[in-house]
Parts: structure tokens; C-alpha cells; sequence
């Protein structure tokens, strides 16, 4: 039986849909390894025999076959079968290739052209190994082949599907700009009047993602119209980003306590205004797909619990530091600023199952090669604004030199996020907290420091889950996730305290080679 089976490829959808493929078969998770690039790939293999690569035919670095001379060198690996998945490749090129045909079966390379379909996959693996288990899960298929239909294009079109877009504007020549700006991406909807919107919102029937809306409008303003749409449960959850020529903080701000998630003044950059829409286009899309997971474990209501729990106390910090860039919005500079920090709030969104995937043991492992430095920047910035609310400093000791991890970029951007938030909560107003970084031996190490102790109480049972020193406002799942988000990268997290008057907290994770 295989042990060990890499798939190495640019497009997350491509390696889960693969993984799961051999999942089915009856491959252990523990023997799948998922990456994304080839330097990834080869800083893997330094740790790990490889007995069978999965590989993209889109490589810019190397050739597919040197890759593969390559990885089987560093893994002292003598036979390494290859599947191609050939996104590229014409259909004339599918045919069977092998590197040497005088050579054993488990050289063979054989491409495999998109959409790569369960069936089609297991025929090619087991073309190239002759494994059981494979011919096993072929004789199953035959008996109901509607089952292994599932192909990765099926799901990458869900994502490329567009969005609906409702323009609400009493001036024409308005929408026709907002339209003429969004309408190669997006499906447009106009409404000339509050009351127009309303009714079509309330209709159900156009699958509205957005509404931009307008404030200066007649018979109802802006203001009325995003009230009653948060009010209603048919619309509660549709992002609203109010278009206005009203530019005084004050405006501002009230839209946002009426519950818009953005705000953009009149008159419009039409690249702002597009970089703008997609990333809460993009924010909407994950947050819906985060409910249809969630709403799969109905048969655990629990778990359902700890989901919503993570994923809100993981989003308040990156969500706040959203709203803070959006005053200070005027360029493209400012633009890829609040991308950023809607990319790490997805991160944390894709992150709320996680845990209960490593709780349960079957968490897909997908290390690669890290710089620290930006992580931890990134989860500072994420509670720049509570920080400044409460006049904290941050001294920065070891940034002056890169650190790099063998790890997960979205694990380690959650465990430092909750850890830097937890101290800035913790911190009391106009202190310092200390963030250091290091090499020691062959790990990596993040110490934080903050003023105030962790009450006695809590210390034994700090990295347990629902411990929590406020249940008011935190989940009691912060520390406890940080510490299996450690552990399954092979790393450690500990917390020591000062003479009664700080806390400081360590995370080593393994040390990598800059690439």
C-alpha cells in the first residue's frame, strides 16, 4: 500500500478535490501531503519518502521531469510514479508516457486532462501502481457510477458564477456609472427609489450579494432604506456600501452604525470602487459557504456552537482594522491595505473548521515554507485600532533579520492573532507589549509579553477548552486552539509568569531554509 502521496499543485480546489479522491479509496490522511509550490514540495521531501507524485503540468521553475528526478533525490526515493495533471496540455497529449519503457510499471508517467473525474483518477493511479486498493474502489464505481461524477470543475464554477449586484441611485446618469463599472464582473439590478429597492430585496427571487445605495435620495434616504433592509430577515445579511457625495466623518460614521459595511464618497474612482465591491464580494461568498458547512453538522449541535464562537472571535480584530482603513481610503495604495486584512479575515473564516478537524484527528497537513516576520506584522495589524483606543506600544525585538517556519501560513496567522489580541485585551491602558523573534536550534521562536498576570485560578486549566477569564466577551476557545494549531505543525506553546506582574507566552514551530 502507498504510504506516501504528494500532490503538488497551484489551485487549493484541485488539491482537496484530489485529497478527497484518495481519501475515498481508503488512503490515510497521514500519508496525503498537499502543496502548493515546488520549493515547498523539495523542503518537504527533505523529511518525508515520497512513493507517488500527484503534479501540475503549469511548473514555471523546473520541468515536470526534473522535478521528479529531483524530489526522488532529496526523498532517496528510486521509483517515483507521476500523474500529470495536464491543465495545460493538449487533448492529443493525454496518452500514457512513460520515462522509459524498459523500466518497471512504477516509472510510468501518465497525464490526465481536466475535469479530473474520481473514475478517470483512480484508473490512472492504479495504471501506475498496480496498488489494491485502487483496483478495490474500481470495482465499487462500477457498480454505481453516478457516484464518482464529482469533478473539480463542477466546483471551481460555483465560484466563477456572478454576483448580483442592486445599484439604488434616483439618478440615472449615476447608475449608469456604477453599472458601466461593474458590469463585466457582476450582474446589475437598478433601483430609483428606496421604496423600488425594498420591493425587490423583499421579492427573493434575484439572489442579491450587494446593495450600493445611495443617501440623498427623495421620500426615503439612504439612511431609512439600509434600516429597513437590517430589519428584515430576508435582508439582514446582505452587505450594504452606501455611494455618497456626504464626506464628514460624522456621516460616515453613522452609516456604519446602521450596519454598512463600507462606505465610498462621491465622486467615484471607478478602480476603487471595483477593488472595493469584490473584496466584500468575496468576504459575502466565504461567509455563505461558512454556513453551508456549518449547517451539514446539524447532527451536532455542539460542534455548530464552537464554530460560530471561533470564527466571530477571530473576525471582531480583522473586521476592526477593515472599518479603520475605510476612513482613510483614497488611492489603489489604500485599496490593496484593506484586501489584506479582508484576506486575513477569510483566512480566519476558512480557519473555523479546522479545529475540529485536528480535534478529530484528520486535519490535512500543508506545511510550507514561511516568513514569520509577516505573520506576525499582519496579526498586529489586525487590533491596530484597539491598541491605539488603549495607547499600547509594541516593541519589536529579532524583526531586523527574516524568520522562516515550515508551517501553515493560516494556522499561524490564527494562533498569533488570538494571542496578540488576548494581550492586547489583557494589557493594561498606555503599556507596552514585547514581541521577539528568534532561532533556536532548529525551531523558530514567537515570545510575547505583556503587562498583568493571569489569574491563579486559570493558569492549570489555560489551554483547555471554554477557558476563559472574561465569558462575557471571549469564546474559551482562543488558547485551546492555538495549542492544537501548534501541535499539529510539530510545534510548542507554553506560558510562564513574571514576579505576579507580566505573562509571556512562547510558540516554537520548526525552523525552514529561506527560500
Amino acid at each position: 500500500m502507498l504510504d506516501h502521496i504528494l500532490i503538488v499543485d497551484e489551485s487549493r480546489l484541485v488539491r482537496e478535490a484530489l485529497a478527497k479522491i484518495l481519501l475515498s479509496c481508503g488512503v490515510k490522511k497521514s500519508a496525503i501531503a498537499c502543496i502548493e509550490s515546488v520549493d515547498d514540495a523539495l523542503e518537504y521531501a527533505q523529511f518525508s519518502t515520497i512513493k507517488l507524485l500527484i503534479c501540475s503540468d503549469t511548473l514555471t521553475k523546473t520541468s515536470i521531469f526534473s522535478f521528479r528526478d529531483e524530489l526522488a533525490k532529496v526523498s532517496n526515493t528510486k521509483q517515483l510514479p507521476l500523474l500529470i495533471l495536464a491543465h495545460q496540455r493538449a487533448q492529443s497529449d493525454t496518452k500514457t508516457h512513460c520515462a522509459d519503457n524498459n523500466k518497471a510499471p512504477a516509472q510510468q508517467s501518465i497525464y490526465l486532462l481536466p475535469p479530473f473525474k474520481k473514475k478517470s483518477v483512480i484508473v490512472a493511479l492504479f495504471e501506475l501502481t498496480q496498488a489494491d486498493i485502487f483496483a478495490d474502489s474500481l470495482k465499487k464505481s462500477a457498480l454505481n457510477d453516478s457516484s464518482i461524477q464529482a469533478s473539480v470543475s463542477q466546483t471551481s464554477s460555483l465560484a466563477t458564477e456572478k454576483a448580483t449586484i442592486l445599484v439604488v441611485d434616483d439618478e440615472s446618469s449615476n447608475i449608469d456609472v456604477v453599472a458601466g463599472n461593474l458590469r463585466e464582473h457582476y450582474r446589475v439590478m437598478a433601483a430609483k427609489s428606496g421604496e423600488h429597492a425594498l420591493r425587490i430585496v423583499a421579492s427573493n427571487k434575484y439572489n442579491i450579494a450587494l446593495i450600493l445605495l445611495d443617501i440623498m435620495m427623495p421620500d426615503m434616504d439612504g439612511y431609512q432604506v439600509c434600516r429597513k433592509l437590517k430589519e428584515s430577515p430576508v435582508s439582514a445579511n446582505i452587505p450594504i456600501i452606501f455611494l455618497s457625495a456626504k464626506a464628514l466623518i460624522d456621516d460616515i460614521k453613522y452609516g456604519f452604525d446602521l450596519g454598512a459595511v463600507d462606505y465610498i464618497t462621491k465622486p467615484l474612482n471607478g478602480d476603487l470602487l471595483r477593488a472595493r465591491v469584490a473584496t466584500h464580494i468575496r468576504l459575502q461568498q466565504q461567509q455563505l459557504a461558512l454556513s453551508a458547512q456549518v449547517a451539514t453538522l446539524e447532527d451536532n449541535a455542539k460542534l455548530r456552537e464552537d464554530i460560530e464562537k471561533i470564527t466571530h472571535h477571530d473576525l471582531k480584530a480583522p473586521l476592526s482594522n477593515i472599518l479603520f482603513e475605510t476612513y482613510r481610503l483614497a488611492d489603489k495604495s489604500a485599496a490593496k491595505s484593506i484586501n489584506r486584512a479582508v484576506n486575513n479575515v477569510i483566512s480566519m473564516i476558512n480557519n473555523s473548521l479546522n479545529l475540529y478537524k485536528i480535534e478529530q484527528g484528520i486535519y490535512p497537513l500543508m506545511p510550507q515554507v514561511t516568513n514569520l516576520n509577516i505573520l506576525v506584522n499582519d496579526a498586529i495589524n489586525a487590533v491596530l485600532k484597539d491598541s491605539q483606543d488603549k495607547n499600547l506600544t509594541f516593541e519589536l525585538n529579532g524583526f531586523d533579520n527574516e524568520h522562516f517556519i515550515l508551517a501553515e501560513p493560516l494556522l499561524c496567522l490564527s494562533i498569533f492573532n488570538n494571542l496578540i489580541k488576548n494581550a492586547v485585551e489583557a494589557s493594561p491602558t498606555e503599556q507596552k507589549i514585547v514581541i521577539s523573534l528568534a532561532y533556536e536550534d532548529k525551531q523558530v521562536s514567537f515570545r510575547l509579553t505583556n503587562q498583568g498576570a493571569i489569574p491563579q485560578g486559570m493558569r492549570a486549566s489555560l489551554f483547555e477548552k471554554y477557558s476563559s477569564s472574561n465569558h462575557r466577551s471571549g469564546t474559551g476557545l482562543g488558547t485551546y486552539s492555538a495549542k492544537l494549531m501548534t501541535q499539529v505543525q510539530r510545534g510548542e506553546i507554553a506560558f510562564n509568569i513574571i514576579d505576579e506582574q507580566q505573562t509571556e507566552f512562547t510558540v516554537k514551530l520548526p525552523a525552514a531554509t529561506a527560500p
